[in-house]
């Protein structure tokens, strides 16, 4: 018989709510007991998450510094879809 035990989520240490351009944004590194990749997952303040795992992250860090680049490269627009954008007029 399989074992049916779920994996444990492990949180990163760089988890924690980030304040941009007076937008709140709760981001999330984790990963799971059974894989070593870390997930990035960016959850805006309408609800709308953004998840990112490709490339797979081998370090938090890595993670992170995807969430930067991508501050960087897009601004906070990546994390709103087009009718959040809409009515906030990004």
């Amino acid at each position: 018989m399989a074992d049916s035990t779920e994996p444990e989520i492990i949180f990163s240490n760089l988890t924690q709510e980030v304040m941009i351009d007076g937008h709140r944004f709760s981001v999330e590194i984790y990963r799971t007991s059974d894989d070593p990749s870390w997930i990035l997952s960016v959850e805006n303040m309408f609800g709308t998450i953004t998840i990112s795992d490709n490339p797979p992250y081998l370090a938090d860090g890595l993670a992170w510094r995807a969430f930067e680049k991508l501050v960087y490269d897009e601004g906070i627009r990546a994390f709103y879809n087009a009718k959040e954008r809409r009515k906030l007029r990004l």
